[in-house]
């Protein structure tokens, strides 16, 4: 028997552990934001690679088409591509895309190779999928070693060391069936070298309350001021333990003339300054996630300032410096940046049937968090997260299910659920709304006036049915695992003074690549529907939009 409650939610309780996996990894202090971008112009191609400006694909296709230009690399079956002739400690990302069916491999230096398909963690064929890789070349005293190796953001090996080889090869790239191309591929050559240096002590100034509008400094109570070697988030010691906000201000010696890459890293809200020219920004945000930033500098000294405002995120500050050829530089003392505490990963796992969880939920540039989420883990291995308040499907993914270590260890703070396999992150606001014109923008969010959560409905499987009025009428709300993806099905009861449009997707870019599939977003997913129906496709306020009148009930498919 159906009942409208909420009998199996998970709401942040220890006792409901399903499964721990233990973990210590830490994040080391020479890791970098983004990477260099390989000259991919200066790359000799073997005569079944070509440059091209994008592709065309799609999942039920062997190949790919190229598009004129000379932005990607498209290969076929053959000769390996040579990435790197004589490369020593290196890291690596590249974005690709393949087409079904389609293998493709790294060669590394070591001569092993990596096969750059995971069954579980690759996405469909024909969309961009990321991956990863950190490697440290043998020495006399030890063997190679993957520092990193990640697919789609998910750690696939980690510290693995190779078998010892006298191989001192290339970098190579080889498609092993089908076609591949590859964009985005950035490159760093990890060499250790000193190639900055504080010209005298750094300033610093820690002000009452949180901020990084420098025209607040002013307004706020001086705590403390004084002089230090390094940036160092321990110079706010002494002060209040929350709500504060710190400026240092300092020169740094440059020796030589190049492009420097800064890495911004700090749990809570920052900016970075060189020469009074602001060059990164970032709100709220967790260790770990740099803030990059690719800075002309001429040799000479160069005034920084570093402006760090405490919230709620786990503190620390740390600033990075690097050129192409070197490991990042930390120009900020050991202890200003911590390493993770050793914990247990907390996670989730299906067992047999769905598992429910409500929680907190951050979206990554979002301020707040949304309060009233529920994740949903299905046995198929494909899971989705559900904002009750506002009836938008956040976030898909497929692999592992939930990482609620920050839900459950210790007094549970953020109160975080974080997804564990490849995620893919759709628009955060309601798929229906009440149009009285269909093209008229659509509202990042809706109040209670017009949307009104009314309560879940548990099926014999498991699975959940949200039900919700919207603007007089009743909605149900119903996803479930298919074969590629996630089927959503919405179905609309009774009337709205205004007829209701259902926004399918919004992004960058959406294409048609076959009758009734669309590309979303530069080909990040995709939306599938009734080859029938006729969606309006739409460039509204900067981004494009898929919509389809509702009349009864729509459905469609979001593929991954």
């Amino acid at each position: 028997m159906l009942t409208k409650s909420h009998p199996v939610f998970r709401c942040g309780l220890p006792v409901l552990l399903t499964g721990i996996l233990l973990s210590s990894t830490g994040r080391a202090q020479t890791a970098s934001g983004g990477l260099p971008g390989l000259p991919t112009d200066k790359l000799a191609l073997p005569a079944n690679w070509q440059r091209a400006g994008g592709v065309m694909a799609s999942p039920s296709e062997a190949s790919l088409k190229a598009v004129a230009g000379t932005t990607v690399l498209v290969g076929k079956a053959g000769d390996a591509l040579t990435l790197v002739a004589n490369p020593t400690d290196f890291a690596l990302q590249t974005e690709l895309l393949l087409s079904a069916g389609a293998t493709a491999q790294l060669t590394l230096p070591s001569g092993q190779t990596i096969p750059l398909v995971e069954p579980q963690l690759s996405k469909m064929p024909g969309l961009w999928q990321t991956m990863s890789l950190r490697y440290r070349a043998a020495t006399i005293a030890r063997p190679a070693s993957i520092d990193l190796l990640a697919i789609n953001g998910v750690t696939v090996r980690e510290g693995q060391t190779l078998s010892r080889s006298n191989t001192k090869g290339p970098l190579l790239l080889t498609v092993t069936n089908g076609t591949v191309a590859l964009r985005n591929i950035g490159y760093r050559a990890l060499a250790n070298r000193t190639i900055a240096r504080w010209a005298g002590p750094l300033t610093y100034a820690v002000y009452d309350g949180e901020t990084i509008d420098r025209a607040n400094l002013p307004k706020l109570k001086v705590l403390k001021k004084d002089t230090t070697s390094a940036i160092s988030y321990e110079s706010s010691y002494g002060t209040k333990p929350r709500g504060f906000t710190m400026l240092f201000q300092g020169k740094l010696n440059i020796p030589e003339a190049a492009t420097y890459q800064f890495d911004l890293d700090y749990g809570g809200r920052a900016d970075l300054r060189i020469d009074g020219k602001e060059v990164a920004k970032a709100d709220y945000k967790d260790l770990g996630a740099y803030v990059t930033a690719q800075v002309p500098l001429t040799a000479g000294t160069h005034d920084i300032e570093v402006l760090y405002a405490r919230a709620w995120q786990r503190p620390g500050l740390g600033l990075f410096i690097s050129l192409p050829d070197t490991r990042p530089q930390a120009l900020h003392t050991l202890v200003s940046l911590p390493e993770p505490d050793p914990i247990g990963t907390i996670a989730i796992q299906p067992n047999g049937r769905p598992e429910l969880i409500r929680s907190f939920v951050q979206l990554p540039g979002e301020k707040l968090k949304r309060t009233h989420s529920l994740s949903v883990g299905t046995p198929a291995g494909k899971h989705f997260t559900l904002d009750l308040n506002q009836m938008a499907l956040l976030q898909v993914w497929k692999g592992p299910f939930a990482d609620v270590t920050e839900m459950w260890y210790e007094r549970g703070e953020p109160q975080l659920l974080k997804p564990m396999g490849v995620n893919v992150r759709l628009s955060p606001q309601t798929a229906l709304m009440p149009l009285s014109d269909p093209q008229a923008a659509w509202p990042d969010s809706v109040s209670e006036t017009i949307l009104q959560y009314r309560g879940t409905v548990i099926d014999k499987q498991g699975m959940p049915t949200i039900e919700y009025g919207l603007s007089g009428a009743t909605v149900t709300d119903a996803v479930r695992a298919s074969t590629d993806g996630l089927t959503r099905t919405l179905t609309l009861s009774g009337t709205t003074q205004n007829p209701v449009v259902c926004r399918l997707a919004a992004g960058s870019r959406i294409e048609e690549v076959e009758k009734g599939l669309y590309a979303v977003n530069d080909r990040a997913y995709y939306i599938r529907i009734d080859p029938k129906l006729k969606p309006q496709l739409s460039t509204i306020n900067g981004q494009q939009e898929l919509r389809l009148p509702v009349k009864g009930a729509v459905s469609y498919e979001i593929v991954f």
